[in-house]
């Protein structure tokens, strides 16, 4: 994940309540303006419970969503 995507993403979902599960965050997603491809890095998180965006984009730098 580069810093263009992850700037999407943080975009997404600044406005979403946590902590949040996947889902919670895949549907806050589908209700903003976001493109496909930041649709897809955000489905593809783990399943678990994200206390915060830092949350989010640790799992992403991890590897765990390509």
């Amino acid at each position: 994940m580069d810093s263009t995507q992850w700037a999407a993403v943080a975009a997404a979902l600044h406005s979403a309540r946590f902590p949040a599960n996947r889902q919670d965050l895949i549907n806050h997603a589908r209700q903003q303006p976001a493109e496909d491809g930041t649709l897809a890095l955000i489905e593809a998180l783990p399943l678990g419970i994200y206390r915060n965006l830092i949350d989010v984009r640790d799992r992403m730098r991890a590897g765990l969503v390509q």
